[in-house]
């Protein structure tokens, strides 16, 4: 993925400004174009000028990290104009914004609601920034977007450890032993699930360029979210890729993504990266940054 701009949200919370610095970070890493906006859905009142204050935040991450800053002052009315902020980025970046208001019950948290939406990849930054990231763990499922999926987590950060992570899911055994399936099918079945994933997950770490990068690949058994908080913390990545369908789907309303769940189960940065999001060209980029220009 190549990164020309990228637009970061804030709400002067410390939180927000984690959000910022590490959208700053990234920004110098890529030599992208930085896009500050101040967002919030309940503006908090003791805020009297919040363009006044954007600004001079732009100008400090200007001088601070060389790069270049624009403060977006435009309000986006809603999660509408937010998204429509966001097509002309090629990467979001805000905080996990974990108070919830009662609002928020029906609509569900912010995050929530981009994961689910955004056209563009997010980043949602849960810890202080304290340089590049470092240990970056893929989640992967061996849809043919995986590859894309690792691309990304290749390019974002300069020469990062990468682990690809796949856990086999127990649904179908669960479902299996509901059935009252015989255990030595259900042993076989098991075997041969774990045989594919270790199989499958050797040929997506060939197919990455180790030159830069140095890979590991790790099966999981078990709840694809609850296992890969798992190696998360056994791993102390900094960073978890993983990938998402948009749309709101019932199951997701229900139990929540995966996305979802490990920002609730992990304190370390989650990118989402939405299954149909285009290769963006160079061309595209320059566009779009005229038009955000405007």
């Amino acid at each position: 993925m190549s990164i020309h701009s990228i637009l970061a949200l804030t709400d002067f919370s410390t939180m927000g400004e984690y959000a910022l610095e590490r959208a700053a970070l990234l920004a110098a890493a890529h030599h992208a174009t930085l896009r500050v906006m101040y967002f919030d859905d309940a503006p908090h009142p003791g805020i009297v000028d919040p363009d006044a204050r954007l600004a001079q935040r732009a100008r400090q991450l200007a001088r601070r990290h060389q790069i270049t800053v624009q403060s977006t002052t435009r309000r986006a009315p809603g999660l509408e104009g937010l998204l429509e902020q966001a097509r002309q980025a090629d990467l979001l970046v805000l905080d996990a914004r974990r108070q919830w208001r009662w609002t928020r019950l029906w609509k569900g948290a912010l995050a929530d609601r981009l994961l689910r939406h955004c056209p563009c990849p997010v980043l949602v930054v849960q810890r202080a920034p304290e340089g590049a990231y470092a240990r970056v763990l893929v989640a992967v499922d061996f849809t043919p977007q995986s590859q894309a999926l690792v691309r990304v987590a290749c390019g974002l950060s300069p020469t990062p450890e990468l682990q690809l992570f796949h856990a086999v899911s127990s649904v179908y055994a669960s479902r299996m032993r509901s059935a009252q399936v015989a255990a030595d099918a259900l042993q076989a079945y098991r075997a041969e699930a774990l045989r594919h994933a270790q199989h499958s997950i050797l040929a997506l770490h060939d197919s990455v360029d180790t030159r830069r990068t140095r890979v590991m690949s790790v099966v999981g058994d078990g709840d694809p979210a609850r296992q890969t908080a798992v190696q998360q913390e056994a791993i102390g990545a900094d960073l978890v890729v993983v990938g998402k369908r948009r749309g709101v789907p019932l199951l997701d309303l229900l139990l929540g993504s995966v996305a979802q769940r490990l920002l609730g189960w992990t304190r370390c940065d989650v990118l989402t990266v939405p299954h149909d999001h285009p290769g963006r060209s160079g061309l595209a980029a320059t566009a779009r940054l005229q038009v955000a220009g405007k």
